[in-house]
């Protein structure tokens, strides 16, 4: 058993996909180690894996505005802390928080470097905090954990990181509440997201350009007017900063009345949005990983995404991929789903086949056997 300082300062009051790893990645470290975990005031209130092996540091609500919670994260927090007291430090969102010394063996996760991929990301101060400070703090590391050969890459090629030091180790999905046989009633589903017909559902956050949701309703509107009068497009997500477009455009289109925007969804009313909907697509322009892909595959519904960055390693022979800026090839992808019932099965299938491979308990073994191999 070992003592373990993590720190959860990119908690994001549960409303991201950072925040889904945290959850389930230290739910099941904590079963065999004794984990110190520094969180926000608020954080803490809801963070819901709470036992006699996770001791929580609790620092006051005044430290969360981002700008402020980078600099304090980075230059003051690694003063404030007894480092020799534990057996490592854990990262678990590295491309975000990191620190500026380290004064202990430090295991670092990164789970993607998007901002080299998606133009005009961040603002000027993040893209300068991003891309030059935290890969020096990252490249301190002793081990690194990648969740997937393409942020490998990056990590390689961007941050000049070393390769013997990176390790990949893939997400997983929450096999308690997602799996093909889940219990929900279609209709009152469709009654709380106030849509009469099918649909296609895209979950992610409103983050314009990045999410690509603006191409996703252009490819949309393409569809056959057959098929449009049966399945309107579901985006469920928290709308960003810089998300007018994508709000001007729906509000704007002649089917404006069949995208539905109904915010955030709570984790566990997710399950049930995934088996009533009749695909998934994922049309993003960058993904570390895209746990929702694993979790449409559990759900038994068809999928198709991007071709680019983590999505086709992920998705594999399970998934029809598409150029995200090719709006026809994205139209082209959910009329064959739509409409051929062969190959919807098929795509069903091969995503059972491939659920093993997404497993948060071997993901969370995964990061202490890096501490493990870095100490031989």
């Amino acid at each position: 058993m070992y003592d373990i300082l993590i720190s959860a300062m990119a908690y994001d009051r549960g409303k991201s996909g950072i925040s889904v790893y945290m959850n389930q990645v230290i739910k099941h470290m904590s079963a065999k180690h004794r984990l110190h975990i520094i969180i926000l005031a608020e954080d803490y209130e809801i963070f819901p894996v709470k036992n006699a092996n996770t001791e929580f540091i609790v620092f006051p609500e005044s430290l969360r505005k981002p700008l402020f919670n980078m600099l304090w994260h980075l230059f003051v927090l690694p003063f404030r802390l007894k480092f020799s007291k534990y057996d490592f430090i854990w990262l678990p969102a590295a491309n975000r928080r990191a620190f500026f010394r380290h004064c202990g063996t430090t295991v670092s996760t990164v789970h993607d470097l998007s901002q080299y991929h998606v133009k005009n990301k961040y603002d000027a101060f993040r893209t300068f905090y991003i891309k030059k400070i935290l890969p020096y703090c990252v490249r301190k590391s002793d081990g690194i954990v990648a969740v997937s050969e393409s942020t490998r890459q990056d990590l390689i090629k961007y941050w000049n990181c070393d390769p013997e030091r990176i390790f990949v180790s893939w997400n997983g999905y929450d096999r308690s509440v997602y799996c093909s046989d889940i219990s929900c009633d279609g209709e009152s589903i469709k009654q709380m997201l106030g849509v009469d017909k099918d649909y296609i559902m895209y979950i992610s956050r409103i983050e314009h350009p990045g999410k690509n949701h603006l191409k996703l309703m252009q490819a949309y509107e393409k569809l056959p007017d057959d098929i449009k009068s049966r399945y309107c497009l579901v985006m469920p997500g928290k709308f960003w900063a810089g998300s007018e477009p994508v709000r001007d455009y729906a509000a704007a289109s002649k089917d404006s009345g069949s995208f539905i925007f109904p915010g955030f969804i709570p984790n566990d009313q997710l399950p049930a949005l995934y088996k009533t909907s009749s695909m998934y697509i994922f049309p993003s322009y960058f993904e570390g990983f895209g746990i929702s892909l694993a979790e449409a595959m559990a759900c038994g519904i068809p999928c198709a995404c991007s071709n680019c960055s983590s999505l086709p390693e992920i998705g594999g022979d399970a998934v029809l991929t598409f150029d995200p800026d090719n709006i026809d090839a994205m139209a082209d992808a959910m009329q064959r789903i739509l409409t051929d019932d062969a190959l919807k099965n098929d795509l069903i299938e091969k995503g059972f086949e491939r659920l093993p491979l997404f497993d948060w308990r071997k993901h969370a073994e995964d990061v202490v056997e890096v501490y493990e191999k870095i100490k031989q």
